[in-house]
């Protein structure tokens, strides 16, 4: 299977978020951009380390509770 062929494969199983962050990241290497910003200035990436999804706060319970 070629690349092109693998990467249509799985742009497939992604969901529209998924598809709007690799996107955009597509986008920066069209443009030759060298920088990860558009990555990390993504709304995928925001939500993934927003407050709501920190979770240290639960694997770290125990140690919270104990101070």
């Amino acid at each position: 299977m070629s690349i092109r062929q693998e990467l249509l494969s799985v742009i497939e199983q992604l969901n529209h978020e998924q598809l709007s962050a690799l996107l955009d990241l597509a986008l920066s290497f069209k443009n030759e951009e060298k920088s990860v910003n558009p990555t990390v200035e993504s709304q995928a990436y925001q939500n993934w380390v927003s407050p709501e999804n920190d979770i240290y706060d639960q694997v770290f319970a125990d140690e919270l509770t104990a101070r």
